[in-house]
């Protein structure tokens, strides 16, 4: 194997480690803080300001409702929530096993990451499109005024 084969592999560790480590924090925070009391330290600053909700609006009380099997509750807190709880889900079980299945007899891993670049982009785009359309809606509308 090449060095800079060698260093691909690496990095790619590295990053999935960061990724996971990322997503666990999220899970984390999502177990410390009850979905039904209304303390969760990061509010929806877009709420405050505007006065409007937006489709990210109580994503946090979701994801706490979702990591204590309520899915109803979670619903009514965001209808998005699910679908990028199970983003987040599935990009953690992936990077956690890319983490330890790619090492140094792995030679594919070109492939391997462009596979993960392209499937991650579609996941997240399906996760997030709710998100990603009223966020361009945004820009639309200041750009245009």
């Amino acid at each position: 194997m090449s060095s800079s084969s060698y260093l691909a592999q690496q990095n790619y560790k590295i990053i999935n480690l960061s990724l996971a480590g990322i997503i666990l924090c999220i899970f984390s925070y999502a177990t410390l803080f009850s979905p039904e009391e209304s303390k969760h330290p990061i509010p929806s600053f877009y709420t405050q300001i505007t006065k409007e909700a937006s489709p990210s609006t109580g994503l946090s009380r979701c994801f706490s409702a979702i990591v204590r099997g309520n899915l109803q509750l979670a619903k009514t807190f965001n209808p998005y929530g699910l679908a990028i709880f199970l983003f987040f889900v599935v990009q953690f079980v992936f990077r956690v096993f890319s983490f330890i299945w790619i090492n140094e007899r792995y030679s594919w891993i070109k492939p391997y990451v462009l596979i993960d670049i392209l499937f991650s982009t579609i996941g997240f785009y399906h996760a997030f499109k709710p998100l990603i359309f009223f966020t361009l809606k945004l820009f639309r509308e200041t750009i245009v005024n």
